[in-house]
């Protein structure tokens, strides 16, 4: 199937594993595939798909907006025909349209609705209604979400049918991790890597560590990304020899230093944009054998009910209840629940799985137009 998939992801956002993911396995399985995107074309000279690069605004709320009438313009000067096309929830209400006049079977990738607590985040919940209202009407065919809680809250607040929406969890490369559990002779290593931002909930992670020192835990924090709160971090870090801030490493070498920590954390708080999503990094902490530490939401709770490797508290007690959680634990009960972590992931979280629920909505929208 000659497939064309308009997103407003770069290459090398934070964001970016399961664009490139996707997009892999879709050429992987046999489909033609066009990424449009505002990357520089050589971003894309070694990759397996066709690219079309997208000019994109710089002005703050503009980006989505110029990148769709690009994309409109493309479409039209062409006249290029494809089986269907992927659009990012950004770019539909201005492009759906156009395609629709094609006749063109439409899918909306809605990865997050907007997560900035900001004006600019009050304005992008309106796009975000207009996109799923398309969906509504039919100008767009049907939708992928990241979780069935995101699909009932696409249905509560836009009306659309179940039938239009397809879930399309994050997975995981496992052959890129080496689960290896680290020794317990400095204690508990604890890691968060993605958006450091405040809204995150990333600023209580020191404190997190403060409780278990002063329980007489030992224990250490790694912090890998970039975000409004790093500044704040890495101020904290300066007089706190335990914990450690770094920018965003490369995937390679992000595995490689998950692997070298026992527990992942999952501190976003429980928002509506949390509640519904499907963290990658929880996959990636599975992957790499580690057990996770979070905040207790539908974002973060996994198809097993309460594994003993996966521990989710209310948001108020997030300092206090990793003591007796850890406090009894041996080593053998820790290499146990690393092990069964990993099976998890293998089980549950792998991009094949992911992609055969994308391959389903294709052939379903496909044959539904």
């Amino acid at each position: 199937m000659n497939i064309a998939w308009a997103t407003v992801r770069h290459w090398d956002d934070l964001c970016s594993t399961t664009t490139h993911a996707l997009a892999q396995s879709m050429v992987d399985n046999g489909h033609q595939l066009t990424i449009m995107n505002a990357d520089p074309p050589e971003k894309h000279n070694e990759k397996s798909w066709t690219h079309v690069s997208l000019r994109a605004s710089s002005f703050p709320g503009r980006k989505a907006s110029s990148m769709a009438v690009e994309a409109k313009q493309w479409f039209r000067s062409t006249h290029a025909a494809f089986d269907l096309v992927i659009v990012d929830w950004p770019l539909a209400p201005k492009l759906s349209k156009t395609l629709q006049l094609n006749s063109t079977p439409t899918l909306l990738m809605d990865r997050s609705p907007p997560a900035d607590a900001t004006i600019l985040g009050r304005l992008q919940w309106i796009i975000w209604k207009r996109a799923w209202g398309r969906v509504k009407r039919g100008a767009i065919s049907s939708g992928l979400v990241v979780s069935d809680a995101h699909r009932t809250f696409v249905q509560q607040k836009t009306g659309v049918h179940a039938d239009r929406l397809h879930v399309l969890p994050a997975g995981v490369n496992l052959d890129a991790f080496s689960p290896n559990p680290p020794s317990m002779e400095d204690g508990w290593k604890f890691v968060y890597h993605g958006r450091l931002d405040k809204h995150r909930g990333v600023l209580a992670l020191p404190m997190l560590i403060q409780h278990l020192k002063a329980a007489g835990i030992a224990a250490t924090l790694s912090l890998v990304g970039e975000g409004d709160a790093m500044a704040s971090l890495e101020s904290i870090a300066e007089n706190n020899p335990w914990i450690t801030v770094s920018t965003r490493l490369d995937p390679d070498k992000m595995a490689e230093h998950l692997a070298v920590h026992h527990i992942g954390l999952l501190p976003m708080p429980a928002t509506k944009v949390w509640s519904i999503a499907s963290p990658l990094k929880r996959s990636e902490y599975l992957a790499a054998g580690l057990m996770i530490y979070g905040v207790d939401h539908d974002g973060h709770r996994l198809k097993k009910s309460n594994p003993e490797w996966c521990h989710l508290v209310e948001q108020s007690s997030f300092h206090k209840n990793v003591i007796p959680w850890l406090k009894d634990l041996t080593d053998e009960d820790r290499l146990q629940r690393s092990q069964a972590a990993r099976q998890y992931a293998e089980l549950n979280a792998t991009w094949e799985t992911a992609f055969q629920n994308l391959e389903q909505a294709i052939q379903s929208t496909s044959n539904a137009s």
